[in-house]
């Protein structure tokens, strides 16, 4: 799994050849870090409170929050620059506005309490993490709404696949623009 996976990072991360080539390094940064964590998951002794593996799930709680961060940052940057120049087919630019609005909801609680946009009074919800044995670090993100407490669930190997899809999306528009 794990050099499957490496591969298909590494051949999407070409595809900031056409759009951003200082951004190529980080990319598959963020892939390895992906690889690194659903690695590390399957070592882990989620059940077992010694110091060791507290130690360890700390980090891993950590990594894969900085992870979340990241690669928030990578779409939302790859949104705006594709506005300025027309590099990805319609498809592509919905799919790049499902999956920032998807990490959208998991940064925000996860970096501060506020909501996106011009309204910072309201705080766009809290964040609870966990670790589950087959998904890896997951998130309960509560947040208020008109009729009452919204609770929703996303873990973090599953916005690895959204991102890594993401990239394959764009990788094969890059190679169809002549």
């Amino acid at each position: 799994m794990k050099s499957n996976r490496q591969t298909e990072w590494l051949n999407s991360s070409f595809s900031f050849i056409g759009v951003e080539m200082l951004l190529l390094g980080e990319v598959q940064a963020l892939g390895e870090l992906d690889i690194e964590l659903i690695d590390e998951l399957i070592k882990m002794n989620i059940g077992s409170e010694s110091e060791e593996d507290l130690r360890k799930k700390r980090r891993y709680l950590l990594l894969s929050k900085l992870w979340v961060l990241g690669a928030y940052e990578l779409i939302r940057f790859l949104n705006d620059i594709d506005k300025k120049r027309d590099l990805f087919s319609d498809k592509t630019k919905i799919n790049f506005n499902e999956v920032l609005a998807i990490f959208t909801k998991v940064r925000i609680p996860l970096a501060k309490f506020q909501k996106a946009g011009k309204d910072k009074t309201l705080y766009g919800g809290v964040a609870d993490s966990f670790i589950d044995s087959n998904k890896g670090v997951g998130w309960k993100v509560y947040s208020h709404t008109k009729t009452g407490l919204k609770t929703e669930i996303f873990y973090r190997n599953d916005l690895g696949d959204l991102l890594l899809n993401l990239l394959k999306e764009m990788k094969r528009d890059i190679e169809k623009t002549p």
